[in-house]
């Protein structure tokens, strides 16, 4: 008997998180940049579906579009890199979220940006974090384009 309540205690916790697993899907971005970039959005907001914050994310990233950005850009366009956005909110009023977004080329860590999200949108829908998006993708960008300016490699 304990082991059928150990062991099938152990299945139930660990069924229940899988529940709680984002879900992650490949989008292709900025395809009038070289080949684009392909985006992995994950994480999760105050159980809102993920179609809803998946919808948010693709309205609000920021493509390379000056031109110290699309020299730093075409230094690891090909292949396609891959940007990751990943948000977490906690279920709650007030409760603080988290933003990051995270550049790869070739299978390598380029560039990242984290932040917190504005006190909007503690009691908003997804929609309500598109400028937090759009801002962490601009910082982004001008990161990586100030390493061409100060003559340091793209990749690090």
């Amino acid at each position: 008997m304990q082991r059928v309540i150990r062991y099938g205690l152990s299945i139930l916790i660990t069924l229940s998180l899988c529940g709680c697993v984002s879900y992650t899907e490949t989008e292709s971005i900025c395809k009038k940049t070289e080949e684009g970039i392909l985006l992995h959005i994950d994480g999760s907001y105050a159980g809102y579906p993920h179609s809803v914050l998946r919808h948010a994310v693709l309205q609000s990233v920021a493509c390379p579009t000056r031109e110290t950005e699309l020299q730093a850009f075409h230094a690891i366009a090909a292949p396609p890199p891959h940007m990751r956005v990943s948000i977490k909110r906690p279920a709650g009023q007030g409760r603080l979220g988290l933003l990051s977004v995270t550049l790869f080329s070739q299978g390598r860590f380029v560039i990242g940006e984290r932040m917190a999200l504005t006190s909007f949108s503690r009691t908003q829908s997804p929609s309500s974090i598109k400028g937090d998006i759009n801002l962490a993708t601009v910082n982004l960008w001008n990161d990586l384009a100030s390493r061409i300016t100060h003559n340091k490699p793209i990749i690090p």
